[in-house]
């Protein structure tokens, strides 16, 4: 695997063997905690559940996103982070009657919840048991941002719709231009020094204000997002 940022072989193999070390645990139970994401500098107040960045996410990551996955660098470098991802991505595997039971639980008590501050949707089972969750909790409103345009775009061809407190944007990266036939809404990356200026702007775009909590209590930025519409991010 030739090296691409942070998508090269040595940081596969090492979340790799993260991921088989807390499969072995969690076959064992010696380990059957989700780890919960209270919060943090850019979620703010948002509570969230992640997977390991690459092994969960579409093969895309390798030539767009893996380039500067900031999910990958934490995870790289900070071996409790490594450690969390790889053993909810191990219980979601073995045990996901348990990983669905604790997300459940820690989505009821809150306002706001994000899946996948890194990772993504591991298959189409796996997304129908995230709508479940939302539909459980119509008092959270949920945050997802996914490259799995086919499992999405399979459910809803076969009659499924979005709830309406889980905003789901498709998301670009570049060259990488989401497969979007349904006209959710969508995110994309910009460079740091992008302006922002309006004679930059599409009517369509807006961009990140930077802060998921302070969105989601003023409704506005991705939570509102409606289709048709483009959240810009500065690369980061």
């Amino acid at each position: 695997m030739k090296a691409n940022g942070y998508y090269n072989e040595k940081v596969i193999n090492k979340f790799m063997d993260a991921f088989d070390a807390a499969k072995e645990e969690v076959k064992a139970g010696a380990d059957l905690k989700v780890r919960i994401s209270a919060a943090n500098s850019k979620m703010g107040n948002v509570a969230s559940v992640s997977t390991l960045p690459f092994l969960t996410c579409p093969g895309c990551a390798g030539s767009t996103c893996g380039k500067k996955c900031y999910a990958a660098k934490l995870a790289n470098l900070r071996p409790s982070v490594l450690k969390s991802y790889a053993i909810n991505t191990a219980i979601a595997r073995e045990r996901p009657d348990l990983y669905w039971k604790q997300v459940d639980a820690a989505a009821a008590a809150v306002r706001f919840f994000r899946f996948h501050v890194s990772g993504d949707i591991i298959d189409s089972k796996y997304f129908e048991n995230m709508i479940q969750v939302v539909k459980n909790n119509s008092k959270t409103e949920f945050l997802c941002f996914t490259k799995r345009f086919k499992v999405v775009n399979r459910w809803i061809a076969a009659g499924n719709t979005i709830p309406e407190n889980l905003h789901l944007l498709f998301s670009g990266w570049e060259n990488l231009v989401p497969e979007n036939p349904y006209k959710l809404p969508e995110t994309d990356v910009v460079p740091k020094d992008f302006s922002g200026a309006w004679w930059d702007m599409e009517d369509s775009w807006q961009m990140c204000g930077g802060n998921c909590f302070e969105c989601a209590v003023t409704g506005a930025g991705c939570w509102t997002a409606k289709a048709g519409e483009t959240i810009l991010f500065r690369i980061h």
